[in-house]
């Protein structure tokens, strides 16, 4: 079984770039698919490297306390402010 992901225009083009890259080193093809079940397959065999170099979420400036632009702000205007 087989499912569709989507992946930015530069992460493709990295895996097309490792494709090739794959067929000039070992003169075989690759399809996209066992390219990806093979990256797959490598970073659950280093999954400690792997998690090691992610940045814990307490690092994100996504997770961090929102800045206080002190202004006042009437949460049940929300949509009014947005869609006039």
């Amino acid at each position: 079984m087989y499912t569709s992901i989507k992946v930015k225009d530069i992460t493709k083009h990295k895996l097309d770039n490792l494709q090739s890259e794959f067929t000039l080193r070992t003169g075989k093809k690759i399809s996209l698919t066992k390219l990806m079940d093979k990256i797959s397959d490598f970073i659950i065999q280093h999954e400690g490297e792997f998690i090691k170099k992610t940045p814990a979420l307490k690092d994100d400036p996504a997770w961090t306390e929102p800045l206080d632009w002190g202004v006042t702000t009437d949460a049940s205007k929300v949509d009014e402010y947005l869609y006039e």
